[in-house]
C-alpha cells in the first residue's frame, strides 16, 4: 500500500496557524470535565516556525496500549509531516471569521481531524477539535494525558458484541430503502444497550458548548487571546464529526440555536430517535450505513442530505486515510480522492449554509458518490 510521509498541503490561500488551549468545568452530570483543544486557524505566514507536530507520542502509545478493539492496534504512524504552525498572528485579511467544531471519533484523539481542520482553515474558517473526557485520548497543555477510560471502552465493545445488536446487523441490507432503512434505524436506536452510549455522547455534546462559550468570551475580550473583536459568531457555527462524533454533532445542533447546520462522516444516530434538529444536516457515509442514521432525516424540519460513498472504509474519512500502516483497515480508493471528497462535501455545505454562498451539494461529482436520498418535512 501506498505511505505518506507528508499530509497534503491545505486547498486554501491561508497558512494555517495551530493553537492548544485546556479547560475544564463541571459538567450537569457534577463530573469534573478537563479538556484540552486544538484551534487550526488562518494565517498570513508560518513566522519561520516549523510545522506543529502531528500527535504526541505519548498519545500514539496510549493508544496501542489500550485500543478500542485489538484489531485497532499498530494501524496507523504519528511519522507525518502536517501543514500547520503553532501559535502563529490571525490573519488580518479580515476583520472576523465564522466558526466551526470537529468532533473526532470515539476512542481516538482530536489531531485525527488535522487534514480537514487545516483545510477549513486555509480557505478562512476558525476550526476547533475537543479531547472529550472518556472517550478520546489528548495530551494537555499543562502535560496531564488522558486515555479512554475503561468504562467508554467496554461500553463501545458492549454494544458491538451485543446479541441483539448482532442480529439485526446481519439483516441490514445496502442501499436500502427510505422506509426499511428508517425502521432498521428505530429498532437499532432503542436497544437497551444504547443508553449508556447515549450518555457519553451526550457528554461530549455539552463540552462543545462549553467550548462556544469559551470562544464567545475570547471574542468579547473577557480573557486575552489572539481573537478578540475577531471571531464571526453572528452568523452562527457549524459543526462536523466523524464516527461516534456524529452523534455528537447532531445532538449539538438540536440543542444550541448558536449552530446553524451539521455534517456526520460515516457516522450513527445514539440518542436521537425522536428528535427534530431543525439545522440543515449532511450525511456522508458508506453502505449499509443508511440503516444506522435514517432516522435523522426522517425527523428533522430542515433539509436532510444522505451521500453514500463506495469503495472506502469506516477510518478513511478521517486521517488514517493517510497514516495508515494497516491495509486491512483502509478502503479501495485512493487516499488523495477520499480527502477531496470529504474535504469538497464539508466546505461546499458550509460555505452556502454559514456564508450563503450559492453552491449545491448536488452539483459535486465524484465517481461513486451519489445522492440517495434528500428529506425535508414541511411544517
Amino acid at each position: 500500500m501506498k505511505t505518506y510521509n507528508v499530509f497534503p498541503e491545505p486547498i486554501g490561500s491561508y497558512t494555517v496557524g495551530r493553537a492548544q488551549m485546556d479547560l475544564e468545568y463541571t459538567a450537569s452530570d457534577h463530573s469534573k470535565r478537563e479538556l484540552t483543544a486544538f484551534v487550526y486557524y488562518p494565517s498570513d505566514s508560518n513566522e519561520g516556525k516549523t510545522t506543529s507536530t502531528y500527535m504526541f507520542p505519548e498519545v500514539y502509545k496510549m493508544f496501542n496500549e489500550r485500543p478500542l478493539v485489538t484489531a485497532l492496534k499498530d494501524v496507523y504512524s504519528i511519522d507525518i509531516k502536517t501543514w500547520c504552525y503553532d501559535d502563529l498572528a490571525l490573519s488580518g485579511k479580515e476583520k472576523r471569521y465564522p466558526v466551526l467544531f470537529y468532533v473526532c471519533g470515539g476512542g481516538g484523539s482530536p489531531e485525527w481531524g488535522t487534514v480537514l481542520c487545516s483545510d477549513l482553515a486555509s480557505t478562512g474558517y476558525v476550526v476547533v477539535s475537543i479531547g472529550h473526557l472518556n472517550s478520546t485520548m489528548y495530551k494537555r497543555k499543562d502535560g496531564r494525558l488522558y486515555n479512554i477510560s475503561k468504562d467508554f471502552s467496554d461500553v463501545i465493545i458492549s454494544f458491538s458484541e451485543d446479541p441483539k445488536m448482532q442480529e439485526l446487523a446481519g439483516k441490514m441490507v445496502m442501499h436500502p430503502d427510505e422506509e426499511t432503512a428508517i425502521e432498521m434505524c428505530h429498532n437499532v436506536l432503542t436497544l437497551p444497550i444504547l443508553s449508556r452510549l447515549t450518555e457519553f455522547s451526550e457528554l461530549q455534546a455539552e463540552d462543545v458548548r462549553y467550548v462556544a462559550d469559551y470562544l464567545y468570551k475570547l471574542d468579547a475580550g473577557e480573557l486575552n487571546s489572539i481573537f478578540k473583536d475577531r471571531l464571526e459568531l453572528g452568523i452562527g457555527m457549524g459543526i462536523v464529526g466523524h464516527s461516534y462524533g456524529g452523534p455528537t454533532t447532531a445532538m449539538v445542533c438540536r440543542d444550541d440555536d448558536r449552530f446553524v447546520c451539521g455534517i456526520g462522516l460515516d457516522s450513527g444516530a445514539f440518542g436521537l430517535v425522536d428528535s427534530d434538529l431543525k439545522k440543515p444536516f449532511l450525511l456522508l457515509f458508506s453502505e449499509p450505513n443508511y440503516n444506522m442514521n435514517a432516522v435523522i432525516g426522517s425527523n428533522n424540519s430542515r433539509e436532510t442530505y444522505y451521500f453514500s460513498v463506495n469503495r472506502v472504509a469506516h477510518l478513511d474519512y478521517c486521517d488514517i486515510v493517510f497514516t495508515c500502516v494497516n491495509e486491512d483497515v483502509r478502503g479501495q480508493r485512493d487516499a488523495m480522492e477520499m480527502r477531496n471528497i470529504v474535504t469538497g462535501y464539508t466546505k461546499n455545505f458550509f460555505d452556502h449554509y454559514i456564508l450563503h454562498k450559492a453552491l449545491s451539494l448536488e452539483s459535486l461529482k465524484y465517481d461513486g458518490v451519489n445522492l440517495i436520498n434528500k428529506t425535508s418535512i414541511q411544517p
